[in-house]
């Protein structure tokens, strides 16, 4: 009997973060390149984080 795959994990709070710290920064420092960024950098890390913390939560339930 084959184990099902899990269900993905789902980026969509973290890409909203990321977008808003993206742009305020963006526009703080008048330097949208900056803010843009910064943006996609933050949402990378938490991305990563998210799915290192799920994968883990995963595996202590087996």
């Amino acid at each position: 009997m084959s184990i099902p795959p899990p269900t993905p994990v789902s980026h969509t709070a973290e890409m909203v973060i990321a977008t808003v710290v993206g742009v305020g920064i963006g526009l703080f420092r008048d330097n949208f390149l900056l803010g843009a960024g910064i943006g996609i950098a933050v949402g990378i890390l938490l991305s990563i984080a998210k799915t290192l913390y799920v994968d883990r939560k995963r595996r202590q339930q087996r």
